[in-house]
């Protein structure tokens, strides 16, 4: 089992090692690493992009092959946050193939930020079934086509100058998805009514003390969020909400600890994609997206992150997650378990902004690997 997992997740040790080259791409940045709210707008040495080569290889894609750049702008004020552009291209030698962009901006002395997603995929994955109980050795391929596209803008307008914490927003989603499940001879059947488009309206409130948004060595962060997906603007009539809580400090050695609870819930005519579960990047890192998934999802997380020298860094990680059809359910259910550490390169050491490779063992049984820019959470 170990040897097949590794065998499978190869490639994204090479993208970690292509992403140790971004500094020749990168236009030179100060050596100091600083947060991003320290950052001169007279600062000669702004770094103003770097870009990641995508290589790899493994049985399930075959070869890999893309880009990742991240564009900076310079803050509007001393002191100010750094807005960004970020772009990935991706595709294998199976005729699979993702797209993304995402401008992130601040304005207004930062008491406005807002960020848009593109994202366009054509992709084969599994499907493991609905239920929080799946087995990694047998599922359902699918091709899954989606067209996405989510906006955020966040504010702190009409708010005295001493709750600046605290903002609110409002979000779109827009979500074209078309599946195409794959014979098969198990037991897991294909779900009904799974193609067409989700889109939805919905708001958030947040609370954030964090001294930085990529690398928070101390604060607390709280945000409430809801959307909204009527019958008038979707094929689907359901809503969402989750309450996500995070906790930041500074520990022995000149470690930084960050601990996370997260709580998603999904009601209504819900679509099998859109059940809440693993994301397999950033809340329940190692497997699939959806390897486990259900109505609603619970997950705490813990990590001590540490730089080391030059652009590298490391940490280690211990998560749990779980989820239930109702809440009691996901209160009774066993809880998922993931043990791991990962190595980090500085793509820009001004920003705290890290490209990460994550090893985890999931349930203490089988080994998985995640690539994923900026923290987990």
């Amino acid at each position: 089992m170990f040897v097949k997992y590794i065998a499978q997740k190869i490639s994204i040790l090479g993208t970690l090692c292509a992403a140790c080259f971004s500094a020749s791409f990168a236009q030179q940045s100060t050596e100091a690493t600083v947060p991003a709210q320290e950052v001169s707008i007279e600062d000669e040495h702004f770094q103003r992009f770097a870009i990641v080569p995508v290589l790899g290889y493994s049985e399930e894609t075959k070869y890999e092959f893309g880009l990742m750049g991240n564009f900076f702008f310079k803050p509007s004020f001393k002191g100010g946050r750094t807005s960004e552009l970020d772009m990935i291209i991706f595709g294998t030698s199976e005729k699979q193939y993702s797209y993304s962009i995402a401008p992130g901006f601040y304005a207004f002395h930062d008491r406005l930020s807002g960020k848009v997603y593109f994202f366009f995929e054509n992709w084969e994955s599994n499907f493991y079934g609905i239920g929080n109980d799946p087995d990694i050795d047998d599922y359902r391929r699918l091709t899954r086509e989606t067209y996405f596209s989510k906006g955020i803008i966040e504010s702190s307008f009409l708010l005295p100058e001493s709750m600046s914490a605290f903002k609110y927003g409002f979000t779109y989603i827009i979500n074209k998805s078309k599946f195409d499940f794959h014979d098969y001879e198990g037991e897991i059947e294909v779900p009904t009514d799974f193609n067409g488009w989700r889109n939805g309206l919905g708001y958030r409130l947040t609370y954030d003390t964090r001294d930085n948004t990529n690398w928070a060595r101390h604060g607390h962060f709280v945000q409430w969020e809801q959307t909204f997906y009527p019958g008038a603007i979707s094929d689907y009539d359901m809503y969402s909400q989750s309450l996500d809580l995070r906790g930041y400090s500074e520990f022995i050695w000149n470690t930084s600890m960050a601990a996370g609870f997260l709580w998603q819930r999904v009601a209504g005519d819900v679509p099998f994609d859109m059940l809440v579960g693993s994301d397999g990047t950033r809340r329940f890192r190692g497997v699939k997206s959806n390897y486990f998934c259900g109505n609603q999802a619970l997950f705490l997380q813990s990590e001590f992150r540490k730089k080391l020298f030059w652009r590298l860094a490391g940490n280690i990680f211990f998560e749990g997650g779980k989820v239930g059809d109702h809440f009691s359910e996901l209160m009774r259910n066993k809880w998922h378990t993931g043990l791991g550490f990962g190595g980090q390169f500085a793509i820009n050491p001004g920003e705290n902004l890290y490209a990460r490779a994550d090893f985890s063992w999931v349930d203490f049984d089988h080994i998985g690997v995640t690539f994923f820019l900026r923290e987990a959470f």
